[in-house]
């Protein structure tokens, strides 16, 4: 295939799709990889554009032979990630967000653009794309506030991808609109006010950033994008009060707040992580007590809290710990770094994560599962068959069946952050390793001297370089963070549904707040 060929199909690909698509296939015996590359894409694009499946299919075939011996390549991992999420979309037959074709081609989507996301080498742009794009692969199981966060680190890494900002926009309109709707059910997810400003702010950076919309979707996506932006552009703008603590204005800028959007007055009443689930339905075995999910929850978003401070106390004030350091320590010459303060960070990524487990043991209780109190994030889903299958708990399989959104996410998490001996492993896995590690073996963390070519000869210490934990420590309370919002949706639709069983008679336990009743 010469270059004028390559020239042509890329003309094609923006008037004639399904031209293209056949001068794409018509692949030549000798071709160089970019020229393999440029055909994968024109296939993938086109299929997409059309709805060819096949095609899309071909595309997705192409990208991984040449990803196979080229290793670590952002540009490539991209472009297949890319696939497979158009591949998935395509998928004949309903959509399942817990099995099937389409469940694994996300799960290898979101694994390439994590691979994305690691490289060094990767572009400020390329990775930016990624996050949006993996921002709404997550949205298609249920996975909302990944979602967003996913966008609003892409705008942190490139301010004028007006696409995230647009589908940030899209699904908070989304979101606002719910709330409203059912406000005694969701009163505690968000600031209303907080997230239409947000909504408002999002607009402008649409607007404002037009080209960036036509280069990531095309111009054919403008027009849409831009009537979304004019209308969220109405809403009447209202001057932000600063956050004067520190502490809260680093949760308010990083988004670690168990509400989507507080208020600066929230913020100045120091009472901000409000979500909670608003009334459960009481079992005989209750008695007169309240339901024991209610305790559960309030560890859960206790231990959650203190993660975040520890990590918080941990960066912000550096050397000058508010930790007593009262060791000496010999220095290993590998530009380790040691002491009370890097303990405390990796308690924090630890305390973090260690909330997925304490979801799996409430989820079992709530369910009424066998050995509930023995639950973990690894093992509350099923037994793994002889087959390496997994074989979902009856329980569990009931409530995805029945499309409860709170648990397809957790769901997906959990196959995200484990290993699997066909797949390999999940993009957020490392969460999990760390964690084991800092719990059964030796974290030994380096300042930006250490090169990542060390390791254990014992296979006991796992050698990190600093700056790269706390990005992990950032993300573990994100995902726990996200996690606790995906368990209060699971509660929340499942007695929906009971209640909305005929002829059954259901008794719901309302609590006070802890606070009043304590005479705070």
């Amino acid at each position: 295939m010469s270059s004028d060929k390559i020239k042509r199909l890329y003309e094609l690909r923006e008037n004639d799709p399904r031209e293209a698509i056949e001068l794409a296939r018509d692949l030549g015996p000798d071709l160089r990889p970019e020229e393999r590359e440029a055909a994968a894409v024109v296939l993938v694009d086109c299929g997409d554009a059309v709805g060819d499946f096949s095609s899309v299919s071909k595309g997705v075939e192409i990208f991984d032979e040449l990803l196979a011996p080229a290793g670590s390549h952002p540009g490539l991992s991209y472009n297949l990630a890319n696939s497979l999420q158009v591949r998935a979309r395509l998928v004949h037959g309903p959509l399942s967000p817990i099995s099937g074709k389409a469940f694994e081609d996300r799960f290898r989507a979101r694994v390439q653009f994590g691979a994305v996301l690691r490289d060094g080498t990767a572009s400020s742009e390329l990775k930016s794309q990624a996050l949006t794009n993996i921002g709404i692969l997550l949205l298609d199981t249920s996975r909302w506030v990944e979602g967003l966060d996913c966008f609003q680190r892409a705008l942190k890494v490139l301010p004028r991808n007006g696409v995230a900002a647009y589908q940030e926009m899209r699904h908070s309109m989304g979101l606002a609109g719910l709330f409203h709707r059912k406000h005694e059910t969701y009163q505690t997810y968000c600031h209303i006010d907080t997230l239409l400003q947000r909504i408002r702010q999002l607009a402008d950076v649409v607007i404002s950033n037009q080209e960036t919309v036509i280069d990531f979707s095309g111009r054919e996506a403008l027009r849409t994008v831009i009537e979304a932006a004019n209308d969220a552009a109405k809403i009447e703008p209202i001057p932000r009060k600063l956050i004067e603590n520190r502490y809260f204005e680093f949760i308010n800028a990083e988004a670690l707040a168990l509400s989507i959007c507080c208020s600066a007055e929230e913020y100045q009443a120091g009472r901000f992580d409000l979500l909670s689930v608003p009334s459960i339905r009481a079992k005989k075995s209750d008695g007169h007590g309240v339901p024991e999910v209610f305790a559960m929850i309030n560890v859960m978003k206790s231990d959650y809290a203190f993660a975040r401070q520890v990590y918080y106390d941990v960066r912000e004030h550096g050397i000058e710990t508010p930790y007593l350091e009262t060791t000496s320590h010999a220095d290993t010459l590998d530009y380790a770094v040691y002491g009370v303060r890097y303990s405390a960070l990796t308690s924090a990524q630890r305390i973090a994560f260690d909330v997925l487990d304490k979801i799996a043991v409430a989820l079992a209780c709530y369910l009424e599962m066998k050995k509930a109190h023995r639950s973990s994030f690894a093992d509350v889903w099923g037994k793994t068959g002889k087959e390496g299958a997994l074989q979902l708990h009856d329980e569990i399989l009931a409530h995805l069946r029945a499309g409860n959104p709170g648990l397809i996410a957790l769901y997906n998490i959990y196959h995200d952050i484990s290993k699997d001996r066909s797949r390999g492993d999940g993009f957020m896995q490392a969460h999990k390793s760390y964690r084991n590690s800092s719990t059964h073996r030796f974290s030994v963390l380096h300042d930006d001297m250490f090169s990542d070519d060390k390791s254990s000869v014992s296979l006991a210490v796992d050698h990190t370089r600093l700056d790269r934990f706390e990005r992990l420590t950032l993300d573990s309370l994100k995902l726990a963070r996200a996690a606790l919002f995906y368990f209060v949706d699971f509660i929340n639709f499942a007695e929906d549904a009971r209640r909305d069983e005929n002829g059954v008679i259901v008794l719901s336990s309302r609590v006070p707040d802890h606070d009043h009743i304590r005479g705070r």
